[in-house]
């Protein structure tokens, strides 16, 4: 099964979203939430330049956020449990 990260903040309905679609179609995520733990904000800042949130990785790859999630090929290829 494909490796998903997923960085978050409190009040994101996109970040709801995904991470409501990743458990629906029974897949395993990391959640980082930039709120609970800042120095996630700089790790983040040294994998991708996007800026919004979500920002979703999926086998270290960067997806992008929830609309780009949605469009993204790579995703119909995870497979569920």
């Amino acid at each position: 099964m494909a490796k998903i990260e997923i960085y978050t903040r409190p009040g994101c309905g996109y970040c709801t979203h995904a991470k409501r679609l990743f458990s629906n179609k029974g897949l395993d995520y990391v959640e980082y939430d930039v709120y609970e733990n800042p120095k996630y904000i700089q790790e983040l800042q040294q994998r991708t330049t996007g800026r919004t949130y979500p920002q979703i990785f999926i086998e270290k790859l960067s997806v992008g956020g929830f609309t780009e999630l949605l469009e993204n090929k790579q995703f119909n290829l995870l497979t569920t449990k």
